[in-house]
């Protein structure tokens, strides 16, 4: 065998078939672009579907890609076995209604025995039952001994599995299976196949897919007009068969990050042990995190979100799990770049902003953790106080779910009070997850449905006019109402309408969608939003005149003056982005940004508040870059040309292989899709509203361009007029007029205060009385600008006394009164509680209140009710026992 690097295995995939005819694709994103049927991309072809289904423009009828790929389907295997992943990279050769079965199966035969060395004697191949060509083809031109060419049925050897019997409808096709053969010391028995054995003997390596039919119905397969190739071999997998090693996770793909885990857990490797299942889980779980973070995918509760929230916590947990005491996972982002950065730069150049993703999502899990065994030791309790003996699964799978608390640990914890799980329960509700976690990843119906996706698969994507007019003329293909397609619709009726052409740019990169009138000979659309699904741009509106029908010629008329409003901001907060970096620092990122026509939105990673000092930096700097009137080009070229020219992509954007480069000069370069001015001078003017923290390490800066500027200008000119009238000043007087004025407010203030708390001593109306059983009850009800806090003051010197008291104590005039009930306490010690007294009180004058034993307070809406107030809190003190 050949033993190279991973980066050589997958160079010379990729060089194999490109010197084949083939285009080499780079790696679509984790997240497939414009794709709603899948949360992440799960196999090669995904990126290929519009070209297996004949849609749109055919670039070219061969293609090879190392794809990277995500799925969750088997969560709980990962580091249990010795080739489960949730990230992995698939490599794959495709045809498009070019070559078929011989090619395909000759040539991976060619590049497994010659390019990658591995022993012809060990390989070994399954069929579909009925593939009589594929069969034929492997025995007589491979000249592969007929037994090992084994048939299977459709449930191993049919894309998608079952599919003739059990469905679903729609192109699929057999496929023949690669086998290698570790040896018959690894065999489980005698017993031992590689078609239905999980012991470590037999390895797939490489899956080839023929895409021949068209499923109709039950064993209803209609031959396609044009036949695909669809071929997937693990990365992974491969590169530990041409290493001679048993297990992908003894490959350099991972082995310097089990060792990073080994020498921060202070804990030896050993694949057979359970250390070695949790460290082997670290590392897959850090390249998952570190290549969904770079695509996109941040933490967060829900979707795509909470599966790399689970992915990272998990991680976490086996950290706790191997005595790792602070947050460590960030510290493995370098190693992953390390490993993967020649074949994903990406990786390299954004290596801070995933460790700070990482580290914070960590942080907050080893928070939630600590909560988590405190909710643990309360549901203990609950077990114990019931006279149980076993903590409820659900309740475990909460813990572990929601909280990311270990079953083991919780057993643990358990056991150290006599107690047990109900391990049944808890495996249940697991297994109702990674139900779920199946479901979110299923690929087989993976075309796209809905009236788009119709549209779509008739007429391909649309063509956007809009970078260079905003008026234009097409043909409208399509009229959706609510999930239908119509043929019409008239005046009042909400519709999307698609067109063949259109300047209408739909909502995407921050940039809002355009609106605009679409008109006909027979009717006119408000469009009052613009959207996009897999290329195809949907206006939608009310009809407001007249019927409009499809096959309409339209005119399409963009709102001009909104339009220029947003170009101003979407510069804007290209020139504010550069101005950041430049003053801040490029540890400086874009995180998100809204840009509409009233007003721009830029968040940023950034430790630490702007002062404004700084935000009258960074607006003098944009300013100056405005009045330049620089010139704004733009491009469009190769991705990778556009990154070697030092265009700056944007953390967690997708991107194609074709982009636009949007440059102001030398001052900024950026990827952008968006729509721009021609000029700095066109966004006239620059103001920052507002500069605020959104989160951990995010800041968030509101500005406005344009004429916008010129408005708040006027309108807090006028405010400054009304200022100088009613102040008597002329502008720069007015700091110091208004520091006067607060001086004087805080002195009178001051004197009023001290005048009311001497009040409170000598000014109330007061009555005094003895009561039955020896309780002295003061009531006094202070008239003026008396407030809470004097009540309070004059309470606590009554309550200073050593005989049995009991005070009610009152101010308000007109709608309002407050109360305050207190005690001395020798009355407290009598059974008297100030808080439930001062409740019944307030109850009679309108309102209510509360507090301690000793003192309560409360307001109401009736002084009227004073009296009965008082009476209630006689009654109460007379009932006291001083015994």
């Amino acid at each position: 065998m050949n033993r190279l690097r991973p980066d050589e295995i997958r160079r010379s995939f990729l060089t194999f078939f490109a010197e084949r005819g083939h285009t080499v694709v780079p790696s679509d994103s984790l997240v497939p672009a414009n794709d709603p049927t899948l949360l992440f991309t799960g196999a090669g072809m995904n990126q290929f579907k519009d070209l297996f289904l004949g849609r749109g423009e055919m670039p070219y009828t061969r293609a090879a890609s190392s794809q990277k790929c995500f799925r969750t389907g088997d969560l709980e295997q990962v580091g249990r076995t010795t080739y489960h992943h949730t990230f992995f990279e698939m490599l794959g050769n495709f045809s498009f209604g070019d070559y078929f079965k011989r090619d395909a199966i000759v040539w991976a035969w060619d590049f497994l025995t010659r390019v990658c060395g591995l022993p012809a004697e060990r390989l070994s191949v399954t069929v579909y039952t009925d593939d009589d060509e594929a069969f034929g083809i492997w025995r007589d031109e491979v000249r592969l001994p007929p037994e090992r060419v084994t048939r299977l049925g459709a449930k191993s050897n049919f894309w998608p599995s079952n599919a003739p019997e059990a469905g679903p409808n729609g192109v699929c096709g057999p496929c023949s299976e690669i086998f290698y053969d570790y040896g018959a010391e690894y065999s489980c028995g005698p017993g031992c196949r590689k078609e239905d054995c999980d012991c470590p003997r037999y390895t797939e390596v490489w899956n080839l897919v023929f895409t021949q039919f068209n499923r109709v119905g039950v064993n209803r397969l209609e031959p396609l007009p044009r036949r695909n190739i669809d071929t997937g071999m693990g990365f992974e997998r491969l590169v530990a068969v041409m290493n001679g090693k048993l297990s992908t996770f003894d490959t350099d793909l991972f082995m310097p990050l089990i060792a990073r885990i080994a020498e921060l857990s202070r804990t030896e490797y050993v694949f057979a042990s359970e250390a070695g299942v949790h460290m082997r889980r670290v590392a897959d779980h850090a390249r998952a995190a570190v290549f969904c973070l770079l695509d996109g995918v941040k933490p967060g509760r829900d979707g795509r979100e909470f599966v790399v929230r689970r992915v990272i916590r998990r991680a976490a947990r086996d950290g706790i799990w191997l005595g790792i005491d602070r947050p460590f996972l960030a510290e493995l982002a370098p190693v992953v770049a390390e490993v993967m950065g020649a074949a994903y730069p990406a990786v390299i150049d954004n290596l801070a902003e995933v460790a700070r993703a990482i580290r914070s999502e960590e942080n907050r899990f080893r928070d939630t953790f600590a909560s988590g065994m405190g909710l643990l030791q309360g549901e203990i309790g609950k077990v114990l106080a019931a006279g149980g003996r076993v903590l409820p699964g659900e309740v475990a799978f909460r813990l572990h779910d929601e909280r990311g608390f270990p079953a083991d640990v919780t057993e643990d914890c358990l056991r150290e009070h006599g107690l047990s799980l109900d391990r049944e329960g808890f495996e249940q509700a697991m297994e109702a997850r990674r139900a779920e976690s199946r479901g979110l990843f299923e690929d087989v119906d993976i075309f796209a449905r809905g009236p788009l996706a119709e549209v779509r698969a008739t007429h391909g994507p649309s063509v956007f006019t809009g970078y260079g007019t905003v008026e234009d003329e097409g043909a409208v293909l399509a009229l959706v109402r609510g999930e239908s397609l119509v043929d019409e619709a008239g005046a009042g009726e909400e519709v999307m309408v698609v067109t063949d052409r259109t300047p209408f740019y739909a909502e995407s990169g921050g940039q809002i969608g355009d609106t605009g009138r679409i008109e006909s000979a027979g009717g006119r659309l408000e469009v009052s939003q613009t959207t996009s699904l897999e290329g195809v741009f949907a206006m939608s509106g009310r009809v407001v005149e007249g019927v409009l029908r499809k096959g309409d010629r339209v005119k399409l008329l963009v709102d001009r003056e909104r339009r220029d409003a947003i170009r101003r901001n979407h510069t804007a907060t290209h020139l504010l982005h550069r101005a950041l970096r430049g003053q801040l620092g490029t540890s400086v990122t874009q995180a998100g940004s809204l840009v509409a026509p009233d007003r721009l939105r830029f968040d940023f990673h950034h430790e630490g508040s702007l002062d404004p000092a700084r935000l009258r930096s960074l607006e003098e700097e944009v300013n100056r870059a405005i009045v330049q009137n620089t010139p704004v080009s733009v491009e469009e070229m190769d991705f990778r040309e556009a990154r070697s020219s030092g265009a700056m992509a944007l953390f967690g954007e997708k991107y194609g292989e074709r982009v636009r480069v949007v440059s102001v000069g030398d001052y900024s370069r950026e990827l952008c899709g968006g729509t721009h001015c021609r000029a700095t001078g066109d966004i006239g003017s620059f103001r920052i509203l507002s500069e605020s923290a959104i989160g951990a390490g995010l800041r968030r800066v509101e500005a406005i361009t344009g004429l916008s500027v010129l408005e708040r200008a006027a309108a807090e000119q006028a405010i400054l007029r009304d200022l100088c009238g009613l102040l008597k000043g002329r502008p720069e007087d007015l700091p110091a007029r208004v520091q006067g004025l607060r001086d004087q407010v805080r002195e009178l203030t001051q004197r009023l205060d001290k005048a009311l708390k001497a009040g409170s001593r000598e000014g109330p109306e007061q009555e005094r009385e003895t009561l039955a059983n020896g309780v002295e009850l003061v009531f006094a009800r202070y008239r003026g600008p008396f407030e809470m806090k004097h009540l309070l003051a004059a309470a606590d010197r009554l309550r200073e006394t050593t005989v049995p008291l009991v005070a009610f104590l009152a101010t308000g005039e007109g709608g309002t009164v407050s109360v305050v009930v207190t005690a001395s306490a020798p009355a407290v010690a009598a059974g008297f509680d100030a808080g439930a007294a001062v409740r019944e009180a307030a109850r009679a004058v309108g309102g209510g209140g509360g507090g301690r034993a000793s003192l309560g307070q409360g307001r109401g809406k009736n002084p009227d009710g004073l009296p009965a107030a008082l009476e209630s809190l006689r009654r109460i003190a007379s009932a006291l026992s001083l015994s």
